[in-house]
């Protein structure tokens, strides 16, 4: 695969794709814009509130989406605040979990669940993070120096697209996403296979 980081575009190449970059963030803004204006107004569903991710330790989790990622922790549910919230008592071990958010989209709950990941080579389900584009490969880099592999980026999208893919430490998929990306990436889907690894934390 040629290194996005040694081969820039042509300046047109460039400028075109982050003009459709631009281009594709108002598109996304003005469809949600107009999905409030449309009737019925008061029958519409909200944001997506949050999304469940299983992760065998919780410490890991912390570590892996707060130390790394840069998610902020919101919340700890642990087994004393399910019981002080009146869950069943065959119930709380199923609810312990982390909420952690990032600065936009919605919440990720982190549950702790020996299943649930997604098959290795499975390109669904997987959980996409907005990224800017001057900052993608910045990622890649703080990834890999932590022992996390990546595939990409790569381009799936308009020209401008760029994904790079990488795995939790339980198995689950992740991309991080951005348009207007203006280096010279290969257009097609991830090998996932190449994406496992043991994590060795900080």
């Amino acid at each position: 695969m040629m290194s996005s980081e040694l081969v820039a575009a042509p300046l047109s190449a460039r400028v075109q794709r982050k003009a459709i970059g631009a281009g594709m963030r108002l598109f996304f803004a003005w469809s949600r814009f107009v999905y409030r204006l449309r009737p019925p107004w008061g029958g519409k569903l909200g944001a997506v509130d949050h999304l469940t991710v299983p992760c065998t330790d919780l410490g890991v989790a912390e570590e892996f989406y707060v130390g790394l990622l840069g998610a902020r922790l919101m919340m700890r549910v642990d087994a004393s605040f399910l019981e002080r919230m009146g869950r069943p008592a065959d119930e709380i071990a199923g609810g312990v979990h982390l909420s952690v958010v990032f600065a936009g989209g919605p919440r990720l709950d982190l549950f702790e669940s020996s299943i649930g990941q997604p098959p290795r080579a499975a390109s669904h389900p997987h959980c996409a993070l907005w990224v800017a584009p001057g900052q993608l490969l910045a990622w890649k880099k703080r990834l890999n120096d932590r022992g996390v592999p990546t595939y990409g980026p790569t381009r799936l999208g308009p020209p401008g697209h760029a994904s790079l893919y990488f795995n939790d430490p339980f198995g689950n998929h992740l991309e991080l996403v951005t348009l207007g990306f203006t280096g010279e990436i290969p257009t097609g889907a991830p090998d996932l296979s190449t994406l496992e690894y043991a994590w060795t934390g900080s």
